[in-house]
Protein backbone atom coordinates (compact mmCIF):
# COMPACT_ATOMS: atom_id res chain seq x y z
CA UNK A 1 0.00 0.00 0.00
CA UNK A 2 3.03 2.19 0.91
CA UNK A 3 3.90 1.73 -2.89
CA UNK A 4 0.36 3.24 -4.31
CA UNK A 5 0.82 6.16 -1.86
CA UNK A 6 4.44 7.15 -3.39
CA UNK A 7 2.85 7.04 -6.15
CA UNK A 8 0.00 9.08 -5.92
CA UNK A 9 1.81 11.62 -3.77
CA UNK A 10 4.03 12.04 -7.15
CA UNK A 11 0.94 12.45 -8.88
CA UNK A 12 -2.42 12.59 -7.22
CA UNK A 13 -4.54 11.87 -10.40
CA UNK A 14 -2.77 9.08 -11.16
CA UNK A 15 -5.96 6.85 -11.75
CA UNK A 16 -4.38 3.21 -12.38
CA UNK A 17 -2.92 4.15 -8.58
CA UNK A 18 -5.97 5.23 -7.09
CA UNK A 19 -7.72 1.90 -8.74
CA UNK A 20 -5.20 -0.53 -7.26
CA UNK A 21 -5.14 0.87 -3.46
CA UNK A 22 -8.84 0.60 -3.79
CA UNK A 23 -8.63 -3.11 -4.54
CA UNK A 24 -6.28 -3.79 -1.73
CA UNK A 25 -8.30 -1.90 0.65
CA UNK A 26 -11.06 -3.87 -0.46
CA UNK A 27 -9.14 -7.43 -0.61
CA UNK A 28 -8.70 -6.53 3.61
CA UNK A 29 -12.20 -5.60 4.39
CA UNK A 30 -11.78 -2.10 4.25
CA UNK A 31 -14.27 -1.59 2.01
CA UNK A 32 -15.65 2.43 2.90
CA UNK A 33 -12.35 3.39 2.61
CA UNK A 34 -11.69 1.67 -1.17
CA UNK A 35 -15.23 3.58 -1.97
CA UNK A 36 -13.93 6.96 -0.84
CA UNK A 37 -10.50 6.22 -3.13
CA UNK A 38 -12.57 5.43 -6.50
CA UNK A 39 -14.72 8.47 -6.05
CA UNK A 40 -11.05 10.08 -6.20
CA UNK A 41 -10.86 8.48 -9.10
CA UNK A 42 -14.00 9.30 -10.72
CA UNK A 43 -13.31 13.09 -10.05
CA UNK A 44 -10.25 12.64 -12.50
CA UNK A 45 -11.53 10.54 -15.09
CA UNK A 46 -15.30 9.36 -15.60
CA UNK A 47 -14.85 7.39 -18.24
CA UNK A 48 -12.61 5.17 -16.81
CA UNK A 49 -14.01 1.20 -17.42
CA UNK A 50 -12.04 -0.17 -14.14
CA UNK A 51 -12.81 2.71 -11.93
CA UNK A 52 -16.57 1.80 -12.81
CA UNK A 53 -16.41 -1.66 -12.43
CA UNK A 54 -14.21 -1.53 -9.17
CA UNK A 55 -16.83 0.75 -7.81
CA UNK A 56 -19.78 -1.93 -8.51
CA UNK A 57 -17.24 -4.50 -6.48
CA UNK A 58 -17.03 -2.81 -3.36
CA UNK A 59 -21.07 -1.42 -3.63
CA UNK A 60 -21.62 -5.65 -3.64
CA UNK A 61 -19.65 -5.84 -0.87
CA UNK A 62 -21.46 -3.59 1.16
CA UNK A 63 -24.41 -4.95 0.10
CA UNK A 64 -25.59 -2.08 -1.92
CA UNK A 65 -26.79 -4.01 -4.61
CA UNK A 66 -29.17 -1.68 -6.66
CA UNK A 67 -26.03 0.89 -6.79
CA UNK A 68 -23.91 -1.86 -8.16
CA UNK A 69 -25.95 -2.75 -11.13
CA UNK A 70 -25.90 0.99 -11.87
CA UNK A 71 -21.50 0.57 -11.70
CA UNK A 72 -21.63 -1.75 -13.82
CA UNK A 73 -23.94 -0.70 -16.38
CA UNK A 74 -21.45 2.40 -16.69
CA UNK A 75 -18.70 -0.19 -17.18
CA UNK A 76 -20.64 -1.74 -19.81
CA UNK A 77 -21.63 1.59 -21.74
CA UNK A 78 -17.51 1.88 -21.78
CA UNK A 79 -17.05 -1.54 -22.35
CA UNK A 80 -20.07 -3.75 -23.93
CA UNK A 81 -17.95 -6.74 -24.55
CA UNK A 82 -17.01 -7.16 -21.11
CA UNK A 83 -17.50 -10.55 -19.60
CA UNK A 84 -16.69 -9.75 -15.79
CA UNK A 85 -18.96 -6.92 -16.21
CA UNK A 86 -21.70 -8.65 -17.66
CA UNK A 87 -21.00 -11.46 -14.98
CA UNK A 88 -20.54 -8.90 -12.68
CA UNK A 89 -24.11 -7.00 -12.77
CA UNK A 90 -25.67 -10.49 -13.23
CA UNK A 91 -24.46 -11.14 -10.00
CA UNK A 92 -26.04 -8.07 -8.56
CA UNK A 93 -29.20 -8.56 -10.17
CA UNK A 94 -29.44 -11.83 -8.63
CA UNK A 95 -29.27 -10.60 -5.14
CA UNK A 96 -32.30 -7.91 -5.98
CA UNK A 97 -34.15 -10.55 -7.26
CA UNK A 98 -33.85 -9.39 -10.70
CA UNK A 99 -33.49 -13.49 -11.85
CA UNK A 100 -34.44 -13.89 -15.46
CA UNK A 101 -31.80 -10.34 -16.08
CA UNK A 102 -29.40 -12.14 -14.10
CA UNK A 103 -29.64 -15.35 -15.69
CA UNK A 104 -29.33 -13.71 -19.22
CA UNK A 105 -26.42 -11.49 -18.11
CA UNK A 106 -24.22 -14.86 -17.29
CA UNK A 107 -25.40 -16.43 -20.29
CA UNK A 108 -23.93 -13.40 -22.18
CA UNK A 109 -20.67 -13.68 -20.29
CA UNK A 110 -20.18 -17.12 -21.37
CA UNK A 111 -21.01 -16.39 -25.36
CA UNK A 112 -17.65 -13.71 -24.42
CA UNK A 113 -15.88 -16.14 -22.62
CA UNK A 114 -16.85 -19.81 -22.57
CA UNK A 115 -14.58 -20.53 -19.42
CA UNK A 116 -15.74 -17.78 -17.13
CA UNK A 117 -15.73 -19.60 -14.49
CA UNK A 118 -17.23 -17.03 -12.06
CA UNK A 119 -20.47 -17.01 -14.12
CA UNK A 120 -20.31 -20.99 -14.37
CA UNK A 121 -20.21 -21.12 -10.52
CA UNK A 122 -23.03 -18.34 -10.26
CA UNK A 123 -25.24 -20.17 -13.22
CA UNK A 124 -25.15 -23.26 -10.38
CA UNK A 125 -26.64 -21.21 -8.22
CA UNK A 126 -29.48 -20.00 -10.19
CA UNK A 127 -30.17 -23.94 -10.82
CA UNK A 128 -29.83 -24.70 -6.92
CA UNK A 129 -32.52 -21.88 -6.30
CA UNK A 130 -35.10 -23.40 -8.90
CA UNK A 131 -34.77 -26.63 -7.17
CA UNK A 132 -31.96 -28.25 -9.73
CA UNK A 133 -29.36 -29.31 -7.44
CA UNK A 134 -27.93 -31.84 -10.25
CA UNK A 135 -27.38 -29.09 -12.70
CA UNK A 136 -26.46 -26.98 -10.31
CA UNK A 137 -23.40 -29.54 -9.32
CA UNK A 138 -22.31 -29.88 -12.70
CA UNK A 139 -21.89 -25.93 -13.11
CA UNK A 140 -19.84 -25.58 -10.04
CA UNK A 141 -17.61 -28.36 -10.93
CA UNK A 142 -17.32 -26.38 -14.01
CA UNK A 143 -16.16 -23.18 -12.50
CA UNK A 144 -13.77 -25.83 -10.39
CA UNK A 145 -12.49 -27.37 -13.37
CA UNK A 146 -11.43 -23.31 -14.92
CA UNK A 147 -10.57 -21.80 -11.47
CA UNK A 148 -10.04 -24.34 -8.50
CA UNK A 149 -9.22 -22.03 -5.84
CA UNK A 150 -12.35 -20.81 -5.18
CA UNK A 151 -13.85 -21.63 -1.63
CA UNK A 152 -17.03 -20.40 -2.23
CA UNK A 153 -18.07 -22.14 -5.12
CA UNK A 154 -16.83 -25.10 -4.19
CA UNK A 155 -18.96 -25.10 -0.81
CA UNK A 156 -21.94 -24.55 -2.88
CA UNK A 157 -20.91 -27.83 -5.03
CA UNK A 158 -21.44 -29.27 -1.32
CA UNK A 159 -24.74 -27.85 -0.69
CA UNK A 160 -25.85 -28.98 -3.88
CA UNK A 161 -24.71 -32.53 -3.21
CA UNK A 162 -26.22 -32.35 0.20
CA UNK A 163 -29.75 -31.53 -1.96
CA UNK A 164 -29.45 -34.68 -3.48
CA UNK A 165 -31.42 -37.55 -2.79
CA UNK A 166 -29.34 -40.50 -4.70
CA UNK A 167 -26.14 -39.65 -3.19
CA UNK A 168 -24.90 -41.99 -0.31
CA UNK A 169 -23.88 -40.79 2.51
CA UNK A 170 -20.27 -41.86 2.02
CA UNK A 171 -20.03 -39.97 -1.41
CA UNK A 172 -21.12 -37.51 0.31
CA UNK A 173 -18.30 -37.89 3.26
CA UNK A 174 -16.03 -38.46 0.15
CA UNK A 175 -16.65 -35.26 -1.42
CA UNK A 176 -16.35 -33.17 1.65
CA UNK A 177 -12.92 -34.81 2.37
CA UNK A 178 -11.83 -33.71 -1.34
CA UNK A 179 -12.91 -30.73 -0.18
CA UNK A 180 -10.54 -30.62 2.74
CA UNK A 181 -7.34 -31.50 0.34
CA UNK A 182 -8.29 -28.92 -2.00
CA UNK A 183 -9.02 -26.34 0.01
CA UNK A 184 -8.13 -26.37 3.90
CA UNK A 185 -5.64 -28.90 4.05
CA UNK A 186 -3.02 -26.62 2.41
CA UNK A 187 -3.75 -24.10 5.34
CA UNK A 188 -2.85 -26.45 8.14
CA UNK A 189 0.90 -25.89 8.35
CA UNK A 190 -0.12 -22.54 9.54
CA UNK A 191 -2.24 -23.55 12.19
CA UNK A 192 -0.40 -22.69 15.40
CA UNK A 193 -1.65 -24.27 18.99
CA UNK A 194 -3.28 -21.26 20.98
CA UNK A 195 -1.65 -20.48 24.46
CA UNK A 196 -4.79 -20.34 26.05
CA UNK A 197 -4.49 -20.93 29.92
CA UNK A 198 -5.48 -24.71 30.08
CA UNK A 199 -7.21 -24.78 33.31
CA UNK A 200 -10.15 -26.98 32.93
CA UNK A 201 -12.60 -25.39 35.61
CA UNK A 202 -12.31 -21.74 34.62
CA UNK A 203 -14.73 -19.50 32.60
CA UNK A 204 -14.88 -20.60 29.40
CA UNK A 205 -14.49 -18.17 26.74
CA UNK A 206 -17.08 -19.13 23.76
CA UNK A 207 -16.45 -17.61 20.08
CA UNK A 208 -19.42 -18.67 17.73
CA UNK A 209 -18.69 -16.94 14.02
CA UNK A 210 -21.69 -17.05 12.18
CA UNK A 211 -23.19 -15.39 8.79
CA UNK A 212 -26.46 -15.47 9.92
CA UNK A 213 -26.58 -13.04 12.73
CA UNK A 214 -29.69 -12.13 11.48
CA UNK A 215 -33.13 -12.55 11.13
CA UNK A 216 -32.46 -16.34 9.52
CA UNK A 217 -33.56 -20.25 10.59
CA UNK A 218 -30.22 -20.36 12.02
CA UNK A 219 -30.77 -17.42 14.55
CA UNK A 220 -34.22 -18.40 15.47
CA UNK A 221 -32.44 -21.95 16.36
CA UNK A 222 -29.92 -20.15 18.57
CA UNK A 223 -30.59 -17.13 20.19
CA UNK A 224 -33.02 -17.90 23.26
CA UNK A 225 -30.02 -20.60 23.88
CA UNK A 226 -27.25 -17.79 23.77
CA UNK A 227 -29.20 -15.32 26.05
CA UNK A 228 -29.70 -18.00 28.52
CA UNK A 229 -26.07 -19.37 28.35
CA UNK A 230 -24.74 -18.73 32.13
CA UNK A 231 -22.81 -15.84 32.49
CA UNK A 232 -20.83 -17.04 35.64
CA UNK A 233 -19.87 -19.82 33.14
CA UNK A 234 -19.12 -18.84 30.07
CA UNK A 235 -18.10 -15.43 28.36
CA UNK A 236 -19.58 -15.13 24.95
CA UNK A 237 -18.22 -13.27 22.25
CA UNK A 238 -19.84 -13.39 18.96
CA UNK A 239 -18.31 -12.92 15.28
CA UNK A 240 -20.46 -11.79 12.27
CA UNK A 241 -19.85 -12.43 8.70
CA UNK A 242 -22.43 -10.49 7.55
CA UNK A 243 -22.50 -6.24 7.81
CA UNK A 244 -26.58 -6.25 7.68
CA UNK A 245 -27.75 -5.31 11.08
CA UNK A 246 -31.94 -6.15 11.89
CA UNK A 247 -33.78 -6.56 14.90
CA UNK A 248 -32.39 -10.02 15.36
CA UNK A 249 -29.04 -8.81 14.53
CA UNK A 250 -29.40 -6.33 17.39
CA UNK A 251 -31.08 -8.71 20.32
CA UNK A 252 -27.70 -10.72 19.51
CA UNK A 253 -25.78 -7.94 20.26
CA UNK A 254 -27.05 -7.25 23.13
CA UNK A 255 -26.33 -10.65 24.23
CA UNK A 256 -22.83 -10.62 23.46
CA UNK A 257 -19.89 -9.97 25.85
CA UNK A 258 -18.40 -8.84 22.78
CA UNK A 259 -19.23 -8.56 19.28
CA UNK A 260 -16.88 -8.53 16.30
CA UNK A 261 -18.20 -7.65 12.74
CA UNK A 262 -15.45 -9.39 10.48
CA UNK A 263 -17.00 -9.24 7.22
CA UNK A 264 -15.35 -8.57 4.76
CA UNK A 265 -12.15 -9.53 6.42
CA UNK A 266 -9.65 -12.20 5.59
CA UNK A 267 -9.51 -15.77 6.85
CA UNK A 268 -6.40 -14.64 8.53
CA UNK A 269 -7.58 -11.68 10.23
CA UNK A 270 -10.17 -13.45 11.61
CA UNK A 271 -8.06 -16.44 12.01
CA UNK A 272 -5.79 -13.50 14.16
CA UNK A 273 -8.59 -11.87 15.68
CA UNK A 274 -9.85 -15.20 17.16
CA UNK A 275 -6.62 -15.36 18.64
CA UNK A 276 -6.23 -12.39 20.02
CA UNK A 277 -9.89 -13.25 21.92
CA UNK A 278 -8.14 -15.96 23.32
CA UNK A 279 -11.50 -17.67 22.25
CA UNK A 280 -11.35 -21.54 24.33
CA UNK A 281 -13.98 -23.13 22.05
CA UNK A 282 -15.28 -21.80 18.90
CA UNK A 283 -18.50 -22.90 17.33
CA UNK A 284 -18.39 -22.75 13.58
CA UNK A 285 -22.29 -22.07 12.66
CA UNK A 286 -23.38 -23.75 9.64
CA UNK A 287 -20.15 -23.37 8.04
CA UNK A 288 -20.42 -24.81 4.68
CA UNK A 289 -23.76 -22.33 3.91
CA UNK A 290 -23.66 -18.97 2.02
CA UNK A 291 -21.26 -16.19 3.24
CA UNK A 292 -19.55 -18.45 6.02
CA UNK A 293 -16.22 -18.62 6.38
CA UNK A 294 -15.11 -22.52 6.87
CA UNK A 295 -11.17 -21.89 5.84
CA UNK A 296 -10.89 -19.95 9.22
CA UNK A 297 -11.24 -23.22 11.09
CA UNK A 298 -8.40 -25.17 9.15
CA UNK A 299 -5.97 -22.10 11.11
CA UNK A 300 -6.97 -23.93 14.03
CA UNK A 301 -7.62 -20.11 16.08
CA UNK A 302 -9.17 -21.80 18.87
CA UNK A 303 -8.10 -24.96 20.93
CA UNK A 304 -11.45 -26.70 20.64
CA UNK A 305 -13.54 -26.49 17.52
CA UNK A 306 -17.13 -27.31 17.33
CA UNK A 307 -19.14 -27.73 14.16
CA UNK A 308 -23.16 -26.74 14.98
CA UNK A 309 -25.87 -26.72 12.33
CA UNK A 310 -23.80 -27.74 9.04
CA UNK A 311 -24.58 -29.55 6.25
CA UNK A 312 -23.22 -32.62 7.57
CA UNK A 313 -19.27 -33.04 8.39
CA UNK A 314 -17.04 -29.94 8.05
CA UNK A 315 -14.56 -32.42 6.46
CA UNK A 316 -11.64 -30.87 8.52
CA UNK A 317 -8.69 -32.68 10.81
CA UNK A 318 -8.87 -29.20 12.59
CA UNK A 319 -12.61 -29.21 13.87
CA UNK A 320 -13.02 -31.33 17.13
CA UNK A 321 -16.90 -31.86 17.62
CA UNK A 322 -20.13 -31.68 15.93
CA UNK A 323 -23.47 -31.18 17.72
CA UNK A 324 -26.30 -33.21 17.53
CA UNK A 325 -28.68 -34.90 19.34
CA UNK A 326 -30.29 -38.98 19.99
CA UNK A 327 -32.93 -38.23 17.19
CA UNK A 328 -30.94 -36.94 14.60
CA UNK A 329 -27.91 -39.31 14.93
CA UNK A 330 -29.02 -42.05 16.84
CA UNK A 331 -26.25 -43.73 19.75
CA UNK A 332 -27.07 -47.07 18.18
CA UNK A 333 -25.76 -45.91 15.05
CA UNK A 334 -25.55 -43.82 12.10
CA UNK A 335 -24.67 -44.22 8.32
CA UNK A 336 -23.64 -40.11 7.93
CA UNK A 337 -19.96 -39.82 8.11
CA UNK A 338 -18.19 -37.60 10.36
CA UNK A 339 -14.36 -36.37 10.80
CA UNK A 340 -15.80 -35.00 13.96
CA UNK A 341 -16.62 -36.65 16.85
CA UNK A 342 -20.91 -36.54 17.50
CA UNK A 343 -21.00 -35.31 20.51
CA UNK A 344 -25.18 -35.60 21.42
CA UNK A 345 -27.29 -33.53 23.76
CA UNK A 346 -31.23 -34.34 24.46
CA UNK A 347 -32.06 -31.90 21.70
CA UNK A 348 -30.13 -29.96 18.81
CA UNK A 349 -32.28 -27.33 18.65
CA UNK A 350 -34.49 -25.30 20.58
CA UNK A 351 -36.58 -22.66 18.23
CA UNK A 352 -38.07 -19.16 18.99
CA UNK A 353 -42.05 -18.86 18.90
CA UNK A 354 -43.10 -16.12 16.84
CA UNK A 355 -44.52 -13.20 18.93
CA UNK A 356 -46.86 -11.36 17.82
CA UNK A 357 -48.79 -14.87 16.34
CA UNK A 358 -51.79 -14.92 14.95
CA UNK A 359 -54.45 -17.45 16.54
CA UNK A 360 -54.72 -20.87 15.56
CA UNK A 361 -57.68 -20.49 13.14
CA UNK A 362 -60.04 -23.17 12.17
CA UNK A 363 -59.82 -26.25 9.85
CA UNK A 364 -60.06 -24.26 6.19
CA UNK A 365 -61.56 -28.11 4.69
CA UNK A 366 -63.87 -27.81 7.02
CA UNK A 367 -65.55 -25.10 5.02
CA UNK A 368 -64.06 -25.07 2.03
CA UNK A 369 -64.94 -28.95 0.87
CA UNK A 370 -61.12 -29.71 -0.31
CA UNK A 371 -58.34 -30.25 2.15
CA UNK A 372 -55.16 -27.87 1.31
CA UNK A 373 -51.64 -28.82 1.86
CA UNK A 374 -48.73 -26.49 1.72
CA UNK A 375 -45.53 -26.09 1.87
CA UNK A 376 -43.73 -22.31 2.38
CA UNK A 377 -40.15 -23.69 1.97
CA UNK A 378 -37.61 -22.17 -0.49
CA UNK A 379 -38.07 -23.19 -4.12
CA UNK A 380 -34.73 -24.63 -3.76
CA UNK A 381 -35.61 -27.73 -1.93
CA UNK A 382 -38.30 -28.84 -4.88
CA UNK A 383 -36.24 -30.92 -6.67
CA UNK A 384 -37.42 -33.57 -8.90
CA UNK A 385 -38.26 -35.93 -6.35
CA UNK A 386 -39.90 -33.72 -4.15
CA UNK A 387 -42.51 -32.85 -7.06
CA UNK A 388 -43.12 -36.07 -7.96
CA UNK A 389 -44.14 -36.97 -4.68
CA UNK A 390 -46.23 -34.39 -3.80
CA UNK A 391 -47.75 -34.87 -7.31
CA UNK A 392 -48.91 -38.43 -5.42
CA UNK A 393 -49.92 -36.68 -2.63
CA UNK A 394 -52.40 -34.92 -4.81
CA UNK A 395 -53.53 -37.58 -6.99
CA UNK A 396 -54.21 -39.70 -3.89
CA UNK A 397 -56.79 -36.97 -2.22
CA UNK A 398 -58.92 -36.32 -4.70
CA UNK A 399 -59.80 -32.63 -5.43
CA UNK A 400 -57.52 -31.66 -3.19
CA UNK A 401 -55.24 -28.26 -3.70
CA UNK A 402 -51.60 -27.02 -3.05
CA UNK A 403 -50.16 -23.58 -2.04
CA UNK A 404 -46.79 -22.62 -2.24
CA UNK A 405 -44.93 -19.99 -0.77
CA UNK A 406 -41.50 -18.28 -0.34
CA UNK A 407 -40.86 -14.37 0.17
CA UNK A 408 -41.68 -13.15 -3.15
CA UNK A 409 -39.73 -15.87 -5.20
CA UNK A 410 -43.22 -16.87 -7.16
CA UNK A 411 -43.57 -13.32 -8.62
CA UNK A 412 -41.15 -14.40 -11.02
CA UNK A 413 -43.39 -16.13 -13.99
CA UNK A 414 -40.30 -17.94 -15.09
CA UNK A 415 -40.39 -19.49 -11.63
CA UNK A 416 -44.11 -19.78 -11.46
CA UNK A 417 -44.39 -21.56 -14.85
CA UNK A 418 -41.41 -23.80 -14.56
CA UNK A 419 -43.28 -25.15 -11.42
CA UNK A 420 -46.27 -25.67 -12.73
CA UNK A 421 -45.03 -27.68 -15.96
CA UNK A 422 -42.88 -29.99 -13.38
CA UNK A 423 -45.92 -30.61 -11.35
CA UNK A 424 -47.92 -30.61 -15.36
CA UNK A 425 -45.56 -33.29 -16.36
CA UNK A 426 -46.97 -35.77 -13.11
CA UNK A 427 -50.53 -35.16 -14.32
CA UNK A 428 -51.27 -31.77 -11.52
CA UNK A 429 -53.73 -29.45 -13.30
CA UNK A 430 -52.30 -25.95 -13.08
CA UNK A 431 -55.71 -25.21 -11.24
CA UNK A 432 -54.75 -27.36 -8.25
CA UNK A 433 -51.57 -25.03 -7.67
CA UNK A 434 -51.91 -21.91 -5.29
CA UNK A 435 -48.81 -19.99 -6.17
CA UNK A 436 -48.79 -17.01 -3.47
CA UNK A 437 -46.36 -14.09 -4.69
CA UNK A 438 -45.11 -11.32 -2.89
CA UNK A 439 -43.86 -10.17 0.81
CA UNK A 440 -45.08 -9.79 3.76
CA UNK A 441 -44.91 -9.43 7.21
CA UNK A 442 -43.93 -12.08 9.19
CA UNK A 443 -47.76 -12.26 11.48
CA UNK A 444 -49.21 -11.99 7.75
CA UNK A 445 -47.01 -15.20 6.81
CA UNK A 446 -48.33 -16.61 9.45
CA UNK A 447 -51.70 -16.27 9.46
CA UNK A 448 -51.22 -17.68 5.35
CA UNK A 449 -50.85 -20.97 7.45
CA UNK A 450 -54.37 -20.27 8.48
CA UNK A 451 -55.42 -21.15 4.60
CA UNK A 452 -53.53 -24.73 4.74
CA UNK A 453 -55.00 -28.39 6.25
CA UNK A 454 -51.43 -30.22 5.79
CA UNK A 455 -47.79 -28.93 5.20
CA UNK A 456 -45.25 -30.96 3.05
CA UNK A 457 -41.95 -31.09 3.95
CA UNK A 458 -39.35 -31.41 1.71
CA UNK A 459 -36.65 -34.05 1.42
CA UNK A 460 -33.68 -34.49 1.46
CA UNK A 461 -33.44 -31.19 3.06
CA UNK A 462 -36.20 -30.50 5.32
CA UNK A 463 -37.63 -27.63 6.72
CA UNK A 464 -36.60 -25.64 9.95
CA UNK A 465 -38.21 -22.82 10.58
CA UNK A 466 -40.80 -23.85 7.93
CA UNK A 467 -41.52 -27.02 10.11
CA UNK A 468 -42.09 -25.37 13.34
CA UNK A 469 -44.43 -22.31 12.46
CA UNK A 470 -46.78 -25.03 10.72
CA UNK A 471 -46.46 -26.68 13.70
CA UNK A 472 -47.05 -23.46 15.76
CA UNK A 473 -49.93 -22.33 13.96
CA UNK A 474 -51.62 -25.43 14.15
CA UNK A 475 -50.93 -27.25 10.52
CA UNK A 476 -49.27 -30.68 11.00
CA UNK A 477 -46.27 -31.56 8.96
CA UNK A 478 -45.76 -34.95 6.84
CA UNK A 479 -41.89 -35.56 6.78
CA UNK A 480 -39.88 -38.32 5.44
CA UNK A 481 -37.48 -39.14 7.15
CA UNK A 482 -33.90 -39.52 6.02
CA UNK A 483 -30.33 -40.71 7.01
CA UNK A 484 -28.35 -37.82 7.26
CA UNK A 485 -28.67 -34.48 9.63
CA UNK A 486 -30.41 -32.27 6.76
CA UNK A 487 -32.83 -35.52 6.17
CA UNK A 488 -33.96 -35.48 9.76
CA UNK A 489 -34.05 -32.26 10.55
CA UNK A 490 -38.00 -32.23 10.49
CA UNK A 491 -38.67 -35.87 11.85
CA UNK A 492 -36.40 -34.75 15.12
CA UNK A 493 -38.80 -31.82 15.35
CA UNK A 494 -41.88 -34.19 15.09
CA UNK A 495 -40.67 -36.59 17.70
CA UNK A 496 -39.62 -33.99 20.02
CA UNK A 497 -43.55 -32.94 20.17
CA UNK A 498 -44.93 -36.39 20.26
CA UNK A 499 -46.01 -36.75 17.03
CA UNK A 500 -43.93 -39.80 15.64
CA UNK A 501 -47.49 -40.88 13.49
CA UNK A 502 -46.10 -37.69 11.47
CA UNK A 503 -43.18 -39.06 9.90
CA UNK A 504 -42.89 -41.08 7.56
CA UNK A 505 -40.00 -44.09 6.84
CA UNK A 506 -40.19 -44.07 3.19
CA UNK A 507 -42.54 -42.52 -0.29
CA UNK A 508 -44.95 -44.66 -0.25
CA UNK A 509 -45.81 -44.18 3.74
CA UNK A 510 -45.48 -40.57 3.36
CA UNK A 511 -48.48 -41.21 0.57
CA UNK A 512 -50.69 -43.04 2.83
CA UNK A 513 -49.98 -40.41 5.85
CA UNK A 514 -50.67 -37.65 4.25
CA UNK A 515 -53.45 -39.04 2.30
CA UNK A 516 -55.19 -40.81 5.73
CA UNK A 517 -55.01 -37.57 7.70
CA UNK A 518 -56.25 -35.70 4.84
CA UNK A 519 -59.84 -37.94 5.28
CA UNK A 520 -59.49 -37.59 8.69
CA UNK A 521 -61.30 -34.53 9.51
CA UNK A 522 -61.69 -34.90 13.28
CA UNK A 523 -58.02 -36.06 13.79
CA UNK A 524 -56.92 -33.12 11.61
CA UNK A 525 -59.47 -30.82 13.69
CA UNK A 526 -57.57 -32.36 17.02
CA UNK A 527 -54.28 -31.85 15.79
CA UNK A 528 -54.78 -27.82 14.88
CA UNK A 529 -56.26 -27.33 18.16
CA UNK A 530 -53.14 -28.99 20.39
CA UNK A 531 -50.22 -28.43 18.60
CA UNK A 532 -49.09 -24.92 19.86
CA UNK A 533 -49.04 -26.53 23.43
CA UNK A 534 -47.44 -29.28 22.26
CA UNK A 535 -44.68 -27.48 21.00
CA UNK A 536 -44.75 -25.33 24.46
CA UNK A 537 -44.26 -28.41 26.49
CA UNK A 538 -41.32 -30.06 23.98
CA UNK A 539 -37.90 -29.92 24.19
CA UNK A 540 -38.26 -27.17 21.21
CA UNK A 541 -39.37 -24.49 23.58
CA UNK A 542 -36.62 -24.87 25.98
CA UNK A 543 -34.14 -22.89 25.88
CA UNK A 544 -32.46 -23.26 29.22
CA UNK A 545 -32.11 -26.46 29.18
CA UNK A 546 -30.60 -26.68 25.82
CA UNK A 547 -27.92 -23.80 26.79
CA UNK A 548 -27.35 -26.35 29.72
CA UNK A 549 -26.48 -28.92 28.08
CA UNK A 550 -24.53 -27.11 25.08
CA UNK A 551 -22.62 -25.53 27.48
CA UNK A 552 -21.93 -28.81 29.59
CA UNK A 553 -20.56 -30.17 26.46
CA UNK A 554 -18.25 -27.47 25.72
CA UNK A 555 -17.03 -27.81 29.13
CA UNK A 556 -16.46 -31.33 28.57
CA UNK A 557 -14.76 -30.85 25.40
CA UNK A 558 -13.03 -28.45 26.66
CA UNK A 559 -11.27 -30.33 30.23
CA UNK A 560 -10.59 -32.80 27.72
CA UNK A 561 -8.16 -30.36 25.56
CA UNK A 562 -6.91 -29.33 28.92
CA UNK A 563 -5.98 -33.10 30.01
CA UNK A 564 -4.49 -33.78 26.58
CA UNK A 565 -2.14 -30.83 27.09
CA UNK A 566 -1.27 -31.60 30.71
CA UNK A 567 -0.64 -35.38 29.07
CA UNK A 568 1.58 -33.91 26.08
CA UNK A 569 3.54 -31.82 28.83
CA UNK A 570 4.28 -34.78 31.21
CA UNK A 571 5.64 -37.26 27.90
CA UNK A 572 7.89 -34.26 27.31
CA UNK A 573 9.36 -33.56 30.80
CA UNK A 574 9.03 -37.02 32.40
CA UNK A 575 11.99 -39.11 32.32
CA UNK A 576 11.35 -42.66 30.26
CA UNK A 577 11.76 -45.43 32.50
CA UNK A 578 14.14 -47.46 32.14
Amino acid sequence: MSLFAGALALDPGFVLALNNLARTLAHTGQHIAALRVLVRALAVRQDAFETHLNCGSVLFELAEWDQAVGCFERALSIDPNSPDAHANRASALQMVGRLAESWAGYVRSLVIKPDHGHAHGNLGVLDQAIGNPERASRRYRRSLAIAPGQPGFHSNLLSALANLEAISNEDLYGAFRRWEAMQAAPLYHEAVVPANSPDPERKLRIGYLSADLRDHPVANSLVESLECHDRKEVELTLYSLLSSNDNMTRRLQRTADRWRLVHGWAERQIAAQIRDDQVDVLVLVASHTADHRPLVAALKPAPVQVSLYDLTTTGMATVDAWITDPLIHEPRGTTELFTETLVRIPALCVHLAPDPAPSVSPLPSATRGYVSFGSFNNPAKMSEGVIGLWAQVLNAVPGSRLLLKYLERYADPELSQSVAARFAAHGIDRQRLDLRAGRVSRFDQLALLGEVDIALDPFPFNGCTTTFEALWMGVPVIALEGTRFLSRMSSSFLRHAGLDELVAGDRADYVAKAAALARDAPRLAALRGSLRERLRASPLRDPDSHAKSLVAAYRSLWRDWCAAGVRQAESVTRPEAT
